[in-house]
Formats: C-alpha cells, sequence, structure tokens
C-alpha cells in the first residue's frame, strides 16, 4: 500500500507538474501582466507519432495506456506487454487526409512465465507521386513529382517488478523524408502500470511519457539553390553573372513529447460479460492539456468460438477550440458535416478462437473536426 501512494502521488506531482508550465504570467515593461501559453503549437515535426496503433486503440484513445492487454501496446504503453496472455502480431491501416495513409504493424510476446515482455513495431505516413508546381512551371508540363515518408521502428521491453505493477520502454528511430530533404531522429517511450482489483473487478491505473528524445533537422539537395551575391565594389556589378552553389540551413524542429496518465476500470466484470469504462489525462508539449472518456463491452460466450466488442470514447480537442472572434473569421470557411463530432470515435470487433489461436478484426470511425472523419481497419493473431 505504501508503494500504491507514493507511487501516485508522484503521478501526481507530475502530472500537476506539467499542467504547471502550461501558462505563466509574464511581466512586460509597463508593468502589465501578459498570459503566455508555453506550449509548442506549430513547432513540431512528425505528428504521426501520435496517430495511435489498432482500431482499437484508437476508438478507445483515452484511457487505452491502463486498459491496453494486446500487440498495440507498443503504442501506447510498453509496460502491458509482460501483461500480454500470449503472443500477438497486429497489422493497421489509416487512409488519411489528401490522398495520404498511415500504416502500423507490430509484433510483441509475454516471457519467463509473464516475467518480461519484448516486442517490435514500424510505422509509416506519407505519400508519393504528387505533382511539382512552381512559378515557372505551375501547370507541371515538367511532369516532375515529389514524396513524403515518415517512419518510426521501435524496440520494447517490459519486466513486471510485483504482481502488481510493470514498468516498460520503447527505443524509437524516426526517419523522416520530405521531397529531396531528410531527417533523422531518436525517442524513448517510457510506461507503467499497476493493476489490482477494486470491489472485486479489476483496476488499472498507468503513467507514460512518449517521444522524449532529439529533434530533426532536415537536410538534403532539396534545400540546394543558386545564389547570386552582391558585390561590395561599386565599380563591378551590384548582381554576380555566374551563380555561387548554396544550402539553406534547416532549423530543428522538436518531436511531439506526450505526458499521459490514465485509469481504467471493469464495472462488470463476469464470465461471458465485460464493461470497462476508462479516462486519461493527456499533457502534450504541442498543444494545450487534454482529456477524455472511454468505454468497451465484450461478449465472450463460452459455447461459442466467436466474441464481440463495441467501444467509443471522446476526448476534448483543445486545438480546435475557436474564440468567438476566431469562429466568425472561419464561419462559412469550412464544409464538413458534423463538425460538433471533433473528438468522437466508435467501433467494434471480432475475435475467432481457433484451437490456440486468436484471429482478430477490428475497426474504428474517429472525427478530426474540420477536417472529417476517418476509417480505421486492423487485423491480428494471436496464440498461447
Amino acid at each position: 500500500m505504501r508503494f500504491l501512494r507514493n507511487g501516485t502521488l508522484v503521478a501526481a506531482l507530475l502530472a500537476f507538474g506539467a499542467v504547471g508550465v502550461h501558462a505563466q504570467a509574464r511581466p512586460v515593461e509597463d508593468g502589465t501582466q501578459v498570459t503566455k501559453k508555453n506550449t509548442g503549437a506549430g513547432t513540431t515535426a512528425a505528428e504521426f507519432l501520435l496517430f495511435g496503433a489498432g482500431a482499437r486503440g484508437m476508438a478507445l484513445g483515452p484511457a487505452y495506456s491502463a486498459m491496453s492487454r494486446d500487440v498495440e501496446s507498443l503504442f501506447y504503453n510498453p509496460a502491458a506487454l509482460s501483461l500480454m496472455p500470449g503472443a500477438e502480431v497486429g497489422f493497421t491501416v489509416m487512409p488519411y487526409f489528401a490522398d495520404t495513409r498511415y500504416l502500423w504493424a507490430g509484433a510483441a510476446l509475454p516471457i519467463a512465465g509473464g516475467e518480461y515482455g519484448i516486442g517490435v513495431s514500424i510505422a509509416n505516413f506519407g505519400f508519393s507521386g504528387a505533382p511539382v508546381y512552381t512559378e515557372e512551371d505551375q501547370e507541371n508540363a515538367s511532369e516532375q513529382t515529389y514524396s513524403v515518408s515518415q517512419t518510426v521502428a521501435g524496440l520494447s521491453f517490459a519486466h513486471s517488478f510485483i504482481d502488481r505493477f510493470s514498468g516498460g520502454i520503447t527505443l524509437k528511430l524516426i526517419n523522416d523524408r520530405l521531397g529531396n530533404t531528410s531527417a533523422f531522429g531518436a525517442a524513448v517511450d517510457i510506461g507503467t502500470n499497476y493493476h489490482a482489483e477494486l470491489a472485486g473487478r479489476p483496476i488499472s491505473m498507468a503513467f507514460v511519457i512518449q517521444n522524449l528524445g532529439t529533434g530533426l533537422k532536415h537536410s538534403g539537395q532539396g534545400l540546394d539553390f543558386n545564389a547570386f551575391p552582391e558585390s561590395p565594389d561599386p565599380s563591378f556589378p551590384t548582381q554576380g553573372l555566374d551563380p555561387s552553389p548554396a544550402r539553406f540551413e534547416a532549423q530543428e524542429s522538436q518531436i511531439p513529447v506526450v505526458f499521459r496518465f490514465g485509469v481504467a476500470y471493469d464495472v462488470l466484470s463476469a464470465a461471458s460479460n465485460r464493461l470497462t469504462l476508462g479516462g486519461e489525462f493527456m499533457e502534450n508539449y504541442n498543444n494545450a492539456p487534454s482529456f477524455g472518456f472511454s468505454s468497451e463491452f465484450a461478449w465472450t460466450p463460452s459455447d461459442l468460438p466467436v466474441s464481440a466488442a463495441l467501444r467509443g470514447s471522446y476526448t476534448y480537442q483543445p486545438d480546435n477550440e475557436l474564440s468567438s472572434q476566431e469562429a466568425q473569421d472561419f464561419a462559412g470557411a469550412t464544409s464538413v458535416d458534423n463538425e460538433g463530432l471533433d473528438g468522437l470515435a466508435i467501433g467494434g470487433g471480432l475475435n475467432f478462437t481457433l484451437s490456440d489461436y486468436v484471429v482478430k478484426a477490428d475497426y474504428a470511425w474517429r472525427h478530426f473536426g474540420v477536417l472529417g472523419s476517418r476509417n480505421v481497419f486492423s487485423v491480428g493473431i494471436g496464440w498461447r
């Protein structure tokens, strides 16, 4: 119990500490106080690191860091890898906006009787074959194209320190290719999971830090250009006739660091039925703090090889909250139906048990406010 009290206190202090740096009063020369938001909005690269993994995880985004016990733990909380019932592989595809797509794949398994867990994952976001338009070639008569490919590969490890507490870490390598430029970086995810019982039913708490690492600084021939330096000698032309090769130096951009604190509780826990409710507080480096709630109902009949689940969640999205003036300025600028559903996600899944194998198929629908909604599909197979 002392461990639980101390762990909860540390998590609370870290969470509120993250909130504390979100805004501060800054004095100016005339003595007035100016409130400044200390977020890196618009300054981070590799935003795809926040997309998620698995249709189940994306439908249950809030609190899934505490709820996960499958291969999707590789993204949400590596501490849960040692809690998995067996080995599992999974694949996810999310067609994104503007003809882009997001792919995620992972494989994980518990070892040493669940004392440890290991896994690998890879994700990619991008597009290819986009036409290049320039001031000189506004119709793309040259038929030049460019591509974007952002990739992250991770190696995860988990350890159950005691029967109720586990910790995990994921080491990640990031490659960001934008046209003819590229950048490389490294990051780490650190997660914890405390699991016990409350009123005879399972409860879990998780604290996770994601994407703690280096920034991304692009380089490559896409930054090359021809410069015509001006001559300091007035007897020469003010601009040189022969170009000099030069290269722009890109500024380093941070990756989006995330702090998560989640709780999940089985309000119904029976042999064939389960109802789990959860909540999560999240602090993003590139955004204001957010929070959300999720629920999952699972039906697992003992006499059938098929089980099913229904899921839903809502996440408050501070980045899409407009002031009255902003709402007036942007009135009529978008034509997306049901913009008020921003942050809503629903989904479901089916599991087919075949001897020692379980085949999974999941679906999720996510709404992104003014951008619209997207569909997420994932499949997986697990074995004991």
